[in-house]
């Protein structure tokens, strides 16, 4: 779907004020404005993330929220970090993005789902992350299956 001139420069607006905010050292709390492409982590129009500022660098399974040259914002995990650059990927998709450091905007220092909050640090996201970053090869296949299951 689309995005109406009105979402877009809505969107501009809070990531500008988000962007001080960070750059001020205060982490911010929002709804993520759409997309699937971090299900089943968020759910879109349902949970709330909290960005913080950004670390000196970022590591393995941090979840950004960065921009891309196209002028998108995307909040996708890093899978790969390089000396030079990011590789991140959405938990939903199954194409890998190079990210520049000069992109990123804040990392995700928490979830709400719920009215319940779950800090990056807890156990369980822990362990979430790391199984799902896991499960890459068979979400490919299993989405394979379902196109050609789909064309008959």
């Amino acid at each position: 779907m689309a995005s109406s001139p009105d979402r877009k420069v809505n969107e501009e607006v809070l990531m500008l004020l988000v962007r001080e905010r960070l750059a001020a050292g205060y982490k911010v709390r929002y709804l993520p404005f759409q997309g699937v492409s971090m299900l089943p982590l968020l759910r879109q129009g349902k949970d709330r993330v909290e960005l913080g500022p950004l670390p000196q660098r970022l590591k393995r399974l941090d979840l950004p929220v960065y921009q891309t040259p196209g002028g998108k914002y995307l909040m996708h995990r890093v899978v790969k970090v390089t000396p030079t650059h990011y590789i991140c990927l959405g938990d939903n998709t199954l194409e890998y993005e190079t990210i520049l450091p000069e992109q990123m905007i804040g990392v995700v220092t928490a979830i709400e789902r719920n009215g319940k909050r779950m800090e990056v640090t807890n156990p369980w996201y822990r362990l979430y992350c790391q199984i799902w970053s896991h499960t890459r090869p068979a979400r490919i296949l299993y989405k394979r299956f379902r196109e050609k299951t789909k064309r008959k």
